[in-house]
């Protein structure tokens, strides 16, 4: 189970971590170097490794910000690498590539920093995630291990960049909160600074609108004179209907408790009729009485920032329920292995009953290939548990006609023995985008259950067919074997343990595997069967 665990996109760990940080307030860093050294450290705990730091570029250089050494427990600064003594490396930091290092004395990208960096400081492994702000490079996250090698796996992978993105909000709200410190306490330099900010600023006295910024025009989409000619029930209006009754509450009950500084967001429509979320964050002055003399609006375009709390939460979906299939996954594993090690007992049974030499050196021939294609199925394995679902970028081309041949490969000593005939018409160049793992035990599963539920009376004979039929694939499976009593369990053939004939080693999850393995590659599978006469599957990717 452990090794299921490490290709999760996230651990408990992982996730804990990244979950705290990502709900903190920029408001409990004093400084930029403050929330540099608590994700360095963070890096260093969560990936259980033994320096993370991270370094700014500044003029063709790397400038190291900081840097956390978790055996000494220290941060340091301040050191510098040269882009002209890296220039491979600089290469991939430009080009947005992370770098996954387990051996960093042979890795390409790493090499150039061996015998200044790497050995003088007995790095072993580095995994670096380049850092960019509103789309360009601004720096890289480095993680670093020593002494103990180790193999970075995509859980490692996914914390460090989940880490970068978070580190790059972070950051920006940081600037964003320094930045209103510094409007609140020069007031009267207000429009020199609201002239270079991308947020949007608006200042009211005595609840009359005395100046807005250009760039908070150009937030809302309309032109300076169009935004001071607005009045309250204007801006509500353009407001997403869900969003105005919570708005309102927060605006009209902070001023009733004479709330200095408050916050909200909303979705606002533009001049265009698109909507944009935005944060105002609002600053009061009040008189003796109670009443508003001053009110600062700062004004900020978070649409990337919802989309960035939106991916956390897919992110965070998707673990939950990779976590919920582990189960299933354990039932898939137990199912596909026992296909092969049948085989090669069949083989071993028909090594044993033999007196043939020559016979026998041919079945151990079947053998040794029934065992590469045991492997082959681990690896497949393996790699199932890793897929996202519905992603498409999972999927490469493969030759259909030769994964098929290369499947029947695991069953040999079954196909001999039971004096199978197998008839394969595929078109030798008709190729498939799908996921390998997915595909090979979708045949594995209907190779099998065709052979087990042969008739007793006629030797087994399977056909399988494949086209392209209106840009679908079509693959076919056809036995004559005892067949399915459809009107008695049409609607229990995929279901999860439904066995429909007295075999003993029956499972019941080859058809269920199937159809959801069928349904995560975006296609569909229907079977046709008759008592006595054998049974089609048809499936369209």
């Amino acid at each position: 189970m452990s090794d299921i665990n490490k290709n999760l996109l996230y651990n408990r760990v992982h996730f804990d971590l990244l979950l705290k940080l990502y709900q903190s307030s920029s408001y409990e860093f004093s400084s930029l170097e403050g929330i540099y050294e608590v994700f360095t450290a963070i890096a260093c705990d969560g990936l259980n490794i033994d320096r993370a730091s991270y370094w700014k570029i500044e003029d063709e250089r790397l400038v190291c910000i900081d840097l956390y050494d978790r055996g000494l427990n220290t941060h340091f600064k301040n050191d510098v690498l040269n882009s002209a003594d890296l220039p491979i490396y600089f290469k991939a930091l430009k080009e947005g590539i992370a770098i996954v290092a387990d051996h960093v004395l042979t890795n390409k990208y790493t090499q150039e920093l061996k015998d200044n960096y790497l050995i003088p400081l007995g790095i072993t492994n580095m995994l670096d995630i380049p850092v960019r702000e509103n789309g360009t490079l601004v720096g890289v996250f480095c993680c670093e291990h020593r002494d103990d090698p180790r193999k970075w796996s995509e859980t490692d992978l996914g914390f460090a960049r989940s880490l970068c993105d978070i580190l790059e909000i972070k950051v920006h709200r940081f600037k964003c909160h320094q930045l209103e410190k510094v409007l609140l306490e020069n007031e009267r330099k207000l429009s020199l600074i609201t002239e270079h900010s991308n947020d949007g600023f608006i200042v009211i006295e005595n609840k009359l609108i005395t100046y807005i910024s250009p760039s908070y025009s150009k937030l809302l989409g309309f032109t300076e004179d169009e935004v001071y000619q607005m009045k309250l029930e204007d801006v509500f209006a353009h407001m997403h209907k869900d969003d105005v009754e919570q708005v309102y509450a927060t605006v009209y009950s902070s001023l009733a408790k004479k709330v200095k500084y408050f916050t909200y967001e909303f979705r606002f429509k533009g001049k265009n009729g698109k909507y944009h979320w935005r944060e105002d964050s609002a600053s009061v002055v009040y008189d003796e009485q109670g009443n508003y003399t001053n009110y600062i609006i700062v004004s900020g375009d978070i649409s990337a920032l919802k989309k960035a709390d939106e991916k956390v939460k897919r992110l965070y979906s998707l673990s939950k329920r990779l976590n919920e299939k582990l189960l299933d996954f354990t039932h898939i594993i137990s199912h596909n292995i026992r296909s092969n090690t049948s085989n090669m007992s069949m083989i071993i049974d028909l090594i044993d009953d033999c007196t043939d030499e020559k016979e026998k050196a041919e079945y151990f021939e079947l053998l040794k290939i029934s065992n590469n294609k045991l492997s082959e199925t681990i690896f497949h394995l393996n790699e199932t548990i890793k897929i996202r679902l519905e992603n498409d970028n999972d999927k490469v081309a493969i030759n259909v006609k030769s994964f098929v041949e290369n499947a029947l490969i695991s069953m040999n000593g079954i196909i001999k023995k039971e004096k199978v005939n197998i008839e394969i018409l595929i078109d030798d160049e008709l190729e498939l985008n799908t996921i390998p793992s997915y595909f090979d035990s979708n045949l594995l599963n209907l190779l099998t259950n065709a052979i087990k539920y042969k008739s007793p009376e006629r030797n087994p004979k399977i056909t399988i067919k494949a086209e392209k039929s209106s840009g679908k694939l079509v693959l076919t499976f056809a036995d004559n074997g005892l067949g399915i009593d459809l009107a008695k369990n049409k609607n229990k053939i995929f279901g999860m343990y439904k066995t429909f004939h007295n075999n003993g080693d029956a499972t019941g999850l080859g058809l269920f595997m199937t159809k959801n393995h069928i349904e995560v590659l975006g296609g569909s599978i229907s079977v046709e069967s008759k008592v006595n006469v054998g049974t089609t599957f048809k499936i369209q990717l």
